[in-house]
């Protein structure tokens, strides 16, 4: 008997057999009336017949009828039993067992409903776990551990702790920051520039722009290990070429890029040391790895794709049994954890100028005030119309040769997402925030 791991994701329905990827589904579907498409099948026409297409079935899953515009009454519930049975019949023996690793966000309901279509397709689950849970327990990694995770539609940043059973204890999502949203910046991108070098504009055609959608994963994996990249796309007039840099990919997506980063903040204590695990999909992401390897007091992993689906087969007996409420949100750890760093006061790098608009602003013992209009005294004023921001809204000082942030306003200030309580200890790379939704500074340390 063979237990086979499989990661419920809306990006794709990803399945291992003794460690190794047996199959990766797309999660999309294609509500054509002369006949439903599910996964690789759906992939190539949704593109063609983008109205009648369908990718929310698995992050969004319920028995509730939907009207597409068909006129077909099917349900993501519906859907997903298709998806699944199509990857069952292709994959499944007799014998072998499942265990599913699914995402945080994924409700208890819906993991009722997975496992009664589960049930019906005849496919036997041995139980089910948390899918950031499953890839982390085995990482030689500090105490506290982050799971960044892109998903079709967003971002979903896991926070897990604990030195001998790592328990998943919060699940934070940027809404929006999807692959879905991430390649069709990207798409433009690649648009603009040929349309610069050559005239063409592939989005312009459906044939071309299928083209572009279909070869975009094989062009970010050749950024993953070069700076530039050659980008080609063939119509009847001829073949069309541009040359694109690594920066600009990350630029076309950085409102997405500074959102993630956010997300990463808001997981931890400012000046906690952590381990931050990104999936393959968040590690795929251009220039991201380096943007986050930036930040302070972070170790960052790569997970290969296969991590949670492999890790949830090869902890069977630690997971089961698979009962609607049975969700397995803790691992004994592998490895013992990693040495703390210490806290951001005690020794990490102290930032000397705080940054706005482009320009650094001194950090020194004379108090400086940051808020809205001018004032007496030492000030950084913030222009025009500024949500959640006071006028005299915080200050910034050193003392004792500590950078510190004062907290006077109404609207709160946050270090790294997490709001200060009267003072707080500043490092270099922290990100200040100013209200709700606010104004962001960076500080930094210059020689």
């Amino acid at each position: 008997m063979a237990t086979i791991g499989l990661e419920l994701v809306d990006v794709a329905l990803v399945a291992t057999r003794d460690g190794a990827r047996v199959a990766a589904s797309p999660g999309v579907a294609l509500l054509d009336p002369q006949g439903l498409l599910v996964g690789e099948a759906a992939v190539a026409a949704v593109r063609l017949q983008p109205v009648l297409a369908a990718d929310r079935f698995w992050s969004d899953l319920a028995a509730d009828s939907q009207a597409p515009t068909t006129g077909l009454a099917v349900s993501n519930a519906d859907l997903a039993h298709a998806h699944l049975s199509l990857l069952w019949n292709s994959i499944g023996k007799p014998g072998d067992q499942v265990v599913l690793a699914v995402p945080g966000t994924m409700s208890l309901p819906q993991i009722g409903l997975a496992l009664g279509i589960a049930k019906c397709i005849a496919m036997p689950v041995a139980g089910v776990v948390d899918a950031a849970v499953a890839a982390c327990a085995d990482l030689p990694a500090h105490a506290t551990v982050l799971h960044l995770d892109i998903h079709l539609h967003q971002a979903v940043l896991t926070q897990l702790q604990g030195a001998s059973l790592l328990r998943r204890s919060r699940v934070e999502i940027a809404p929006r920051v999807g692959i879905k949203a991430l390649h069709g910046a990207w798409a433009q991108l690649i648009s603009e520039a040929l349309v610069r070098r050559t005239r063409f504009d592939p989005l312009h055609q459906a044939s071309s722009e299928l083209q572009l959608h279909q070869r975009l994963p094989g062009w970010l994996e050749e950024l993953s290990a070069q700076e530039t990249i050659d980008v080609s796309i063939e119509a009847d007039a001829g073949t069309f070429t541009a040359t694109l840099r690594r920066e600009q990919f990350a630029l076309a997506t950085e409102a997405y890029y500074a959102q993630l980063i956010d997300l990463v903040h808001s997981g931890r204590r400012a000046g906690e040391a952590a381990t931050l695990a990104l999936s393959s999909r968040a590690a795929a992401l251009p220039a991201l790895r380096e943007r986050l390897a930036a930040l302070p007091d972070l170790e960052l992993v790569a997970l290969p794709d296969t991590a949670p689906a492999a890790a949830a087969a090869a902890r069977v007996d630690e997971i089961g049994p698979a009962e609607p409420h049975a969700l397995a949100t803790a691992l004994q750890r592998r490895h013992a954890v990693a040495a703390s760093q210490g806290s951001r006061g005690a020794g990490a790098a102290c930032p000397t100028h705080v940054i706005l608009n482009g320009h650094a602003h001194v950090i020194d013992e004379r108090p400086l005030l940051i808020g809205l209009g001018d004032g007496p005294g030492r000030r950084l004023a913030l222009s025009g119309p500024q949500a959640g921001v006071s006028r005299s809204h915080c200050t910034l000082l050193r003392r004792d040769g500590v950078a510190m942030v004062r907290d006077h306003s109404r609207y709160g200030t946050f270090v790294n997402g997490e709001r200060v309580d009267g003072e707080a200890v500043l490092g270099t790379g922290d990100r200040l925030r100013l209200g709700t939704p606010g104004i962001v500074l960076d500080l930094v340390a210059v020689a």
